[in-house]
Formats: C-alpha cells, sequence, structure tokens
C-alpha cells in the first residue's frame, strides 16, 4: 500500500512541475521538462517542492540525487514564466535546424530556467554549494531541461564524473564529501575506508596534474584500478 501512495505522490509532483514549469506554445521546453522527469526515476532522484534553495522572482523547487559516492545532492531548479512567455511569441519563426538558432535563443534567454547545486554536509547540517555550470562565455545548445538532466546524471555517478578533465570542483568537493558520506554509513555496504581512502588519492593526483597528458596518465591508471576498465 505504502509503494502505491509513493507512487501516487510521485506522479502528482511530476504533474506539479510540468503544469507550473511548462509553457503554452513553447513545446521545445515543455518536451524537455518531460524527458528531465522521465529520467529522474531511472537514476533514484526525487523531486522535493519546498525544499529548494530559492529565488524571488522564480518559481522553485529542488530535485534530490544520490550520488554514487553515498553524498546527498540537491539541485534548486528556478523557472522564469515571463520570459517563457517572451520566448513563445515568435517561436513559430524560427528554424532550430539552422546553425546557431537554438545558441542565439538561449544565451538570450539563459535565465528563464537555470538552477543551483548544493550537497549536505552533515558535519553541520548545512548545504554547501557547488559551481558545475558551462562557462558563461560559451554559447548554450540545448534548453534548460536538457542541461539538468546532463547535471542529475553527472551527480548520480559522481564517482566516475569526478575522473572527467573539467569537473575540477566536483573533485576538490568529493575530497570532503566522500569521506564524510562513508562516516555517516551513505555509501555502499560493501565499501570500505581503504576503497574512498584510495580513490581520494587518485583525486588528489589529478587535482596536482600540471597539464593535459599528465592528467589523462593518471585517468587512465584509475579506470584500470578503481573499476578494471582500459581508456
Amino acid at each position: 500500500m505504502e509503494n502505491i501512495d509513493d507512487e501516487k505522490k510521485k506522479k502528482k509532483l511530476k504533474e506539479w512541475v510540468l503544469k507550473t514549469f511548462g509553457c503554452d506554445g513553447l513545446e521545445p521546453h515543455n518536451r524537455s521538462l518531460e524527458f528531465m522527469c522521465e529520467v529522474l526515476d531511472d537514476v533514484g532522484a526525487t523531486i522535493d517542492v519546498g525544499g529548494e534553495s530559492r529565488q524571488y522572482d522564480a518559481e522553485s523547487f529542488a530535485i534530490r540525487v544520490p550520488g554514487s559516492s553515498g553524498a546527498p545532492y540537491r539541485i534548486s531548479v528556478h523557472f522564469r514564466p515571463r520570459a517563457a512567455r517572451l520566448m513563445e511569441q515568435r517561436l513559430n519563426e524560427i528554424d532550430f535546424d539552422e546553425d546557431g538558432a537554438i545558441g542565439t535563443l538561449m544565451h538570450a534567454f539563459r535565465q528563464m530556467m537555470d538552477f543551483q547545486i548544493h550537497w549536505h554536509d552533515l558535519r553541520d547540517g548545512d548545504w554547501e554549494a557547488i559551481c558545475i555550470h558551462d562557462r558563461r562565455d560559451k554559447t548554450p545548445d540545448c534548453w534548460p531541461g536538457d542541461h539538468v538532466v546532463a547535471t542529475v546524471m553527472l551527480l548520480a555517478d559522481d564517482l566516475r564524473s569526478a575522473l572527467e578533465l573539467p569537473m575540477n570542483t566536483l573533485r576538490r568537493e568529493l575530497r570532503e564529501s566522500y569521506p564524510v558520506a562513508w562516516a555517516a554509513g551513505l555509501t555502499p555496504s560493501d565499501v570500505t575506508f581503504a576503497d574512498v581512502v584510495k580513490y581520494v588519492a587518485y583525486l588528489e593526483e589529478l587535482q596536482n596534474a600540471e597539464n593535459r597528458d599528465e592528467f589523462l596518465e593518471i585517468r587512465a591508471r584509475a579506470l584500470k584500478d578503481l573499476y578494471n576498465e582500459e581508456e
């Protein structure tokens, strides 16, 4: 009975997100939101209305994502309907098959829907901000919901994601959040502290790499040692 109630609750939350964050006539954005809601179940993420970091000028909700490290992540999503309605007014005149069309539109309307990322630090019960975003000087190439999906998947597989070259901030945070998650019993039951020590040592090596070639050499060793995978 409890499982049925949980499923009903999740369905209602998704319906609320699609209604509150959607915009009539802005179908690419609406489809992006639907895709976002579909992906959450796949990675064990949940919608949390009221638990987000709020912004005064936006409708907001949170996505709770359990990382493979055990670290609890929160993505606070913010939507500004006025910008969405303005974007919709002449959407039918845009040919999105044309090179640069989506980038030009989303650069100007970047704030229509954006998000913030935090991890829950059980040492003090506070939420610590993580700055994982596309560079502001880089032209967006997708709808915001697709960007949220990519971020959800990145955080859900945080231990592997941190081995990627651009993930400096995630590597730095995991050096603290992974041992904290282990101490709190949030890591998988077969993870020992020796496993945590080994992984964090690779993070430190990667952070101290002096160039790209050295980074890739360390990453290849880490993948082989931690996952028995070849680069």
